[in-house]
């Protein structure tokens, strides 16, 4: 099992947890999960099957699990989780119902 990354990510005034790790060559997935206050939001699982008869397994699970971890990092900045945020944490009274709909067609037509 590798050690995995733990990062704490600050967005629309609230604090999210995400935690990316190996669940071992017995089950070779690598996880990550999103958490607000404690409650698991998001999670994404890859196989990393086909790397165990690799030279190079390690280094490639690695490497799999940093981009994972990353790339959840960055879709939770750009904004594409809101959906799952209750609505008192979005700050939606400051925009106006244009501004939310042409921010959301935004987002789900990147």
């Amino acid at each position: 099992m590798i050690v995995g990354y733990n990062t704490d990510i600050k967005y629309r005034q609230e604090v999210f947890h995400i935690q990316t790790e190996d669940k071992g060559q017995g089950n070779p997935l690598i996880e990550t999960l999103v958490y607000l206050h404690g409650e698991i939001l998001l999670s994404r699982r890859i196989s990393y099957a086909h790397l165990l008869e690799s030279a190079e397994k390690i280094k490639k699970v690695k490497h799999l699990m940093k981009t994972q971890h990353d790339q959840v990092i960055g879709e939770l900045k750009e904004g594409k989780f809101s959906h799952l945020m209750s609505m008192d944490t979005q700050d939606i009274e400051d925009k106006t119902l244009d501004e939310m709909v042409l921010e959301y067609l935004q987002n789900e037509n990147p």
